[in-house]
């Protein structure tokens, strides 16, 4: 769907016409491609029957034609699946696939489904004015083929259904009068700018952002931790909008906590002539509430239709101060009785900016949140993306699949009780007996690989087959049951772009080694987009995991000389921090760390750790040795607000915070900026040696293995480090010492990966040597 809100018009098809609401409900039971493919053999074999019967009928015709409804101009196309011609008459037939007995009465087939007889009233409307249909009185048939049976069932359209049409149309028109409404305030909206004073470097970016955009469709922009780029590059974004080059802007980020930072600079440029949502996933939705108690999956959408006609809400309604929050959709949720999700998922239509996790973009599983938004058009929408340096990782964690056998075999029971038959279950059951028996922690051999395609291949075809009550299956059950196929695909991808192996016994996993070409064509379907970090260089490194080149991106660099003399630097040489050697050095890693905090008085200091284990092996050393230190690790599994409340505490009452390398705090957290003077780096947190990181050494094009190794080992555990210092010095002014704690910090390999500003020849070789350190930057 395109709007043209000046002109007042709107192309789109019949079918997203017919389809048209306020609201988007998901799938409940996967297999959403094979349906559709199943779909298109059964509209081939009513073809072929079709053809039989009646040698002149037509198929897959094309209409386009304009229609005006009130002062709106709808310029439709679409496809007639067959048109059956005789004297004075044409017949119109849409065939249409469902899951579900047939016959049923035809009343409860057009409130099944109402999208279906609308969009052949749309046919029929616009087979009265098209000329090739003149003279001929048009009648329409709707022809349903339960899959699982192959049963049919006609259902004549009656003159009350010809009214869908206009129905569909006047449905349409509060959404599109609102986009009028929303470009008419873009156009008289005045941006605030996002800094009042511009700092050194700042204005040089915008500059470098504008020629870069006008390049290339990607920008790959690098900018150190407190630049500003956020800003910059919503103020960008923001402009561009208002010009009319762009309807929206959608805004991702790897971290939650980094959508704090973006949401506070929107705050205070958009003010209320802008409308935004930061999407937050179905689990923060929950509400457990007397009108509505959350499942926490699509059960919680049963009923949507009902629930929103009898409460008849009106999303631009709920929008205050510009944001649709999750409080006021929790609020609004407990009121209606409709899951707080449906909700947020409803209001995104009407706002024009979107703020959230990459998963809504680079996820399979997720990104149908926003593609079937009302409206979207990615086309005509910006795309940013921060921490884009995390971008790689997640997206191939999206694009794996992972079986447990346990889950398997509860969910075929699951299946069994709403009627799955005893061959899908046996052969559910082999898979999951082949499952239990993988060697673990080594990729699988070429039979084992073999012999589960095989029953995954097995199982997805009983499951095409199979027939059993969907609407009564557990979701989880089918979510859990469509796995299988998606593991039958990925077992037959190429072995350098696929990992398969078992984690732990009972699971089986499908790893994807290189999501280039994924992210490469979901980046094609924008006509903006902007990746952004502190980190990405080197940058044909990232090129390359991204699927990207110099013809289709630029880089785009910002400039902060303010930083060049912000950090003093020391190597620790006297510790071993590799995993088979820093047990032994534990007491001075710990005596380090008190010797850094009683040259800190009243600052607590930033320690960043690999792991959370080692965090609290040196944390018991610590206690030992100086028992009226504080030192406060990190909490696992706390929300955005648990997060933010920590480092507050910290920062008051703490002597040392106790942060892991990778993690939200280190890499997501602005608060320490101009706060935390003194920071201490325990050791490249490299990636845990295991069999993914060995097949991506396998599958690393370059013959060199130091080579593989520098791409696959050393950038991702320097970038951790840049992230977490480069929040120690976020504006001019700010300062900080930082001692990088073991002696691998002084090989060429990881020296070389440093950042100009963090490069010391300063080699800390003794605790005189630490002292003098000290003493010298206090």
């Amino acid at each position: 769907m395109r709007i043209d809100a000046t002109q007042r018009r709107v192309t789109l098809s019949v079918r997203e016409l017919a389809a048209f609401r306020q609201v988007t409900v998901g799938e409940r039971s996967g297999g959403a491609a094979w349906r559709a493919a199943v779909g298109q053999e059964w509209h081939k074999s009513s073809e072929a029957d079709t053809r039989a019967r009646h040698p002149d009928a037509r198929f897959e015709v094309g209409v386009r034609a304009v229609w005006t409804h009130r002062d709106w101009c709808f310029e439709l196309q679409g496809r007639i699946d067959q048109v059956l011609e005789s004297e004075g008459a044409c017949e119109l037939r849409e065939i249409k696939t469902v899951r579900r007995p047939l016959p049923e009465a035809e009343e409860l087939l057009r409130d099944r489904y109402p999208d279906y007889f609308a969009q052949l009233a749309a046919y029929l409307a616009l087979a009265e004015v098209l000329p090739e249909f003149q003279g001929k009185r048009p009648e329409g048939r709707l022809v349903l083929i339960d899959i699982d049976s192959g049963t049919l069932q006609s259902v004549a359209i009656r003159e009350e259904d010809r009214a869908l049409f206009n129905r569909q149309l006047d449905r349409m028109l509060p959404f599109l009068e609102d986009r009028r409404s929303a470009r008419r305030r873009l156009d008289d909206w005045e941006i605030r700018p996002a800094f009042a004073q511009l700092r050194p470097g700042q204005a040089g970016l915008f500059e470098t952002l504008e020629r870069s955009a006008l390049r290339a469709r990607a920008v790959l922009l690098e900018a150190p931790t407190g630049f500003g780029k956020t800003g910059i590059v919503l103020e960008h974004a923001l402009r561009r909008m208002r010009e009319g080059l762009f309807e929206r802007c959608i805004y991702l980020t790897s971290k939650s906590t980094g959508q704090l930072e973006t949401l506070r600079q929107l705050r205070a440029m958009v003010g209320e002539g802008l409308r935004y949502i930061q999407m937050r996933n179905r689990a923060e939705h929950r509400i457990d509430s007397p009108a509505h108690r959350c499942t926490g999956d699509a059960r919680c959408d049963d009923e949507l239709g009902a629930r929103w006609f009898e409460a008849d809400l009106h999303p631009p309604e709920w929008f205050e101060g510009g944001s649709f929050s999750l409080d006021r959709a929790k609020t609004l949720g407990a009121e209606t009785g409709i899951c707080p999700y449906a909700l947020t998922r409803a209001a995104l239509p009407f706002a024009e900016l979107w703020i959230g996790d990459l998963n809504y973009v680079f996820s399979p599983a997720s990104r149908s949140v926003f593609e079937q938004a009302v409206g979207f058009d990615p086309a005509r929408s910006l795309l940013i993306v921060d921490e884009a340096h995390n971008l790689p990782d997640r997206a191939a964690d999206a694009l794996g699949v992972e079986i447990a056998s346990a889950e398997l075999a509860f969910a075929l029971d699951e299946l069994a009780a709403a009627g799955a038959p005893r061959r899908l279950r046996a052969v559910g059951e082999a898979l999951g007996a082949c499952i239990d028996g993988l060697d673990t922690e080594k990729p699988l051999d070429a039979t084992r690989c073999y012999e589960l395609l095989d029953l995954c291949e097995d199982f997805a075809r009983q499951l095409t087959e199979a027939r059993f009550d969907y609407e009564r299956a557990a979701p989880f059950a089918l979510e859990q049951a469509w796995r299988v196929p998606e593991m039958a695909r990925c077992l037959g991808e190429p072995a350098h772009e696929w990992l398969h192996w078992s984690p732990r016994g009972g699971l089986l996993r499908a790893t994807c080694l290189d999501p280039s070409r994924w992210i490469a064509d979901c980046l094609q379907a924008y006509g903006g987009s902007i990746l952004m970090s502190a980190t990405l260089a080197p940058y044909e490194d990232f090129r390359r995991s991204c699927g990207l080149g110099p013809d289709n991106s630029v880089v785009a660099l910002g400039d902060a000389p303010w930083r060049d003399q912000a950090y003093s630097v020391a190597v620790d040489c006297r510790v071993d921090t590799r995993l088979a050697q820093r047990a032994r050095h534990y007491e001075t890693t710990a005596r380090t760390v008190a010797a850094l905090v009683d040259q800190s008085p009243g600052t607590p200091v930033a320690v960043f750790f690999s792991s959370y284990q080692y965090a609290e092996n040196v944390r018991s050393y610590l206690e030992a040795l100086a028992p009226v230190l504080r030192a406060q690790v990190q909490p696992r599994g706390v929300d955005l607000a648990g997060q933010a409340a920590f480092i507050q505490e910290g920062l008051l009452l703490a002597d040392a915070l106790f942060l892991i390398l990778g993690s939200s705090y280190a890499e997501g957290v602005d608060q320490l900026g101009g706060r935390v003077h003194t920071a201490m780096v325990v050791g490249p947190a490299l990636p845990e040696v295991n069999c993914v990181q060995g097949a991506k050494m396998e599958a690393h094009p370059s013959l060199s293995r130091e080579e593989s190794f520098r791409e696959v080992y050393i950038i991702p555990a320097m970038r951790r480090i840049h992230q977490a210092l480069g929040r120690l010095v976020r504006a001019p002014g700010h300062r900080a010492r930082v001692l990088l704690h073991g002696k691998r910090f002084a090989e060429p390999a990881y020296r070389d990966q440093l950042a100009p500003e963090y490069a010391s020849g300063r080699k800390i070789r003794s605790e005189a040597d630490l002292a003098a350190w000290l003493f010298e930057t206090r």
